[in-house]
């Protein structure tokens, strides 16, 4: 069967009506982005099923196998085999060193950290694929993240931003750019040279750089998006605990004015304990010294292993210290951090940790106690408890599941997570080592080496393979499964190239050099975050050149501004792959890369529109 005329603009007109109201409903989240992202496919099948698009060998090539292919898409897998790894890097804290480093040259003020690391990836990416960049710089700015007033959230999308910024200033940064000048080659013109945009590249870079670095992180907030575990586990918390500063400790000869510490403001002092000698608030001209045993009340985070090195906190009863060892040093494993609140009737009560033993008996630490009812001002370990105290909890998660079967204690749901191991560090460090070898060697494809990645994490026991599973972002599956399927059905139908030739070269022609320019900038600027970068570069590169050749322009020009525009892929998650390695760590929605990536997209536009004339004397 022949293709006619009628039915390619019956199928290209339904995947316009298609993108449209999935961007819509993806802004709006009237419904899951999960739900819309599976009926927009479902209801493609049908009708593409139902009216089908013949191909030459008579075969529909809009079928099921075509919408569905983007499930198992290798740029998908890659992204969910890399989300993996970070989170296997996080969990052993191999990376957390790094990130004190970058803290440390920017003498403890965060935001000259995590600025320092925006140049540096700005720099890497564009001698290098800004995708391994990526890989490597999320688990370090999450963990600079842990240790300063700065959200994860705040540095991600940043983070994904600089890559791409840095990926336009020389042919090897990015694979459009590659794309633009083997179609330069194809159409049997000289190809783009190494540097020939740089100098106009480093300009539009660093415009995006200020725009990135000093209003993004602001626009974002610290607060993201979060399900009702995350908001369950946020850090506002405050549970007691008794810990001895050590000799190190950066809270030595800090003044807690009223229990509060202006350099630690997740910390409050309730009560120090001083050679057997109780001082209580409002601690008038009182520093702390090393030895000085404090009663505190703290978040979560200051309790676990990692935030007690960072305050240089010590527990000080004997069982507490012999119980942390036993877990970190004795029984090997992964540990977990869970709430647990004593019931009614539980024999806890009216005990203390000291006189039930706690920790021999449930073979459990208690991080922590929080009481509602009033403010407690003793040592955690004579705290007599009562019904409906919750408990900080850290032990091994076979240990925490046999309280789950326990009358003692009630484990609060959603409240687990998972610590740090950082006995695996070094062998989760060598395996990304050597992930990062083979994505840079190309010895073998980066999705190959990203799988391999993942196994070797979980065989070694770097990641547990349930928490592995959990790491999976069921939503980011769904959104680039249906952005390739609307790509497909629009490439396809013929519908990028019915806009391209129909839209561009019909109303292009004629104008001013430079409004051309700015006009064909901005059309493919819009298409990039609406299918790939790379089918964008081999769909407007001729097209450039023949409006180019039309009007008596250097077609290298007009290459140049298709491979700009192509770059500027900020506008949506599947925009980019390394949006979408940010947007789970991140808790982006999609909305958020809308709203946040196009005033940097139009900035770029603008700067480009201005520059690039004066630039090549139009």
């Amino acid at each position: 069967m022949i293709l006619t005329d009628s039915i390619s603009l019956f199928h290209m007109w339904i995947t316009f009506a298609a993108i449209g109201i999935v961007i819509l409903l993806f802004i709006y989240e009237t419904l899951a982005i999960e739900i819309t992202s599976v009926l927009c496919i479902a209801s493609l099948i049908i009708i593409f099923h139902l009216f089908p698009l013949y191909g030459p060998d008579n075969q529909n090539l809009l079928d099921a196998y075509a919408l569905l292919a983007g499930f198992a898409n290798p740029a998908l897998i890659t992204v969910i085999a890399l989300i993996i790894v970070g989170r296997a890097l996080i969990q052993t804290g191999a990376l957390s060193q790094l990130a004190t480093f970058f803290s440390h040259i920017s003498r403890g003020r965060a935001f000259w950290g995590f600025a320092s690391i925006l140049v540096t990836v700005t720099v890497i990416a564009a001698f290098l694929n800004n995708t391994p960049v990526v890989v490597i710089f999320i688990p370090i700015l999450m963990s600079m993240a842990s240790q300063s007033p700065m959200s994860s959230r705040q540095m991600l999308m940043p983070l994904s931003f600089v890559s791409i910024l840095g990926g336009m200033t020389t042919l090897i940064g990015s694979s459009t750019n590659l794309l633009v000048s083997r179609s330069l080659s194809e159409l049997d013109l000289e190809p783009l040279h190494f540097f020939e945009f740089t100098a106009l590249g480093v300009i539009l870079a660093g415009i995006g750089l200020l725009y990135v670095i000093f209003i993004l992180p602001r626009l974002l907030g610290k607060h993201g998006h979060h399900s009702d575990g995350e908001d369950f586990n946020g850090n506002g918390r405050q549970f007691i605990a008794h810990l001895k500063l050590d000799d190190n400790s950066p809270l030595v000869d800090k003044k807690p004015i009223y229990g509060f510490l202006k350099e630690r403001p997740d910390v409050t002092v309730l009560m120090i304990w001083r050679e057997a000698r109780a001082i209580l608030p409002p601690f008038a001209e009182i520093s702390l010294q090393a030895g000085d045993t404090l009663v505190i009340g703290t978040t979560r985070d200051v309790l676990t292993d990692a935030g007690m090195q960072k305050y240089g906190l010590l527990p000080e009863d004997e069982e507490g210290k012999l119980a942390r060892y036993e877990l970190n040093y004795v029984e090997a494993g992964h540990r977990e951090v869970v709430e647990a609140m004593i019931p009614p009737g539980s024999p806890l009560i009216n005990g203390t940790l000291r006189r039930s033993h706690f920790a021999s008996r449930y073979r459990c630490l208690a991080l922590g106690i929080q009481r509602r009812a009033h403010m407690i001002r003793t040592k955690m370990t004579d705290i007599t408890f009562q019904a409906g105290d919750v408990l900080l909890l850290y032990g091994a998660p076979h240990r925490i599941n046999e309280l789950s079967d326990s009358e003692d204690l009630a484990l609060l749901q959603h409240s687990g997570e998972e610590m740090p191991v950082m006995k695996h560090a070094r062998r989760s460090l060598l395996i990304f080592i050597g992930f990062v070898g083979l994505a840079i060697s190309e010895l073998v494809p980066i999705v190959v080496a990203a799988l391999l990645a993942v196994c070797l994490m979980v065989l070694v026991k770097a990641i547990r393979l349930r928490t592995a599973i959990r790491s999976i972002d069921f939503k980011l599956i769904s959104i680039v499964a249906v952005s390739l399927a609307l790509g497909t059905s629009l490439e396809l139908s013929g519908g990028a190239v019915y806009i391209a030739e129909n839209v561009l070269i019909h109303h292009l022609n004629g104008m001013d050099a430079a409004v051309m320019l700015s006009a064909f900038f901005f059309i493919v600027m819009v298409f990039t975050n609406l299918i790939s970068n790379n089918a964008c570069a081999v769909l407007f590169t001729p097209i450039g050149v023949h409006l180019a050749l039309a009007t008596g322009i250097d077609p290298h020009i007009f290459a140049i501004a298709t491979l700009f525009a192509a770059n500027c892929s900020f506008c949506s998650p599947i925009g980019y792959q390394t949006n979408l390695l940010v947007m789970g760590p991140g808790r982006y929605k999609f909305s958020d890369f809308l709203k946040l990536g196009t005033p940097l997209a139009l900035t770029i536009w603008v700067a480009f529109s201005f520059i690039a004339p004066i630039y090549y004397g139009l």
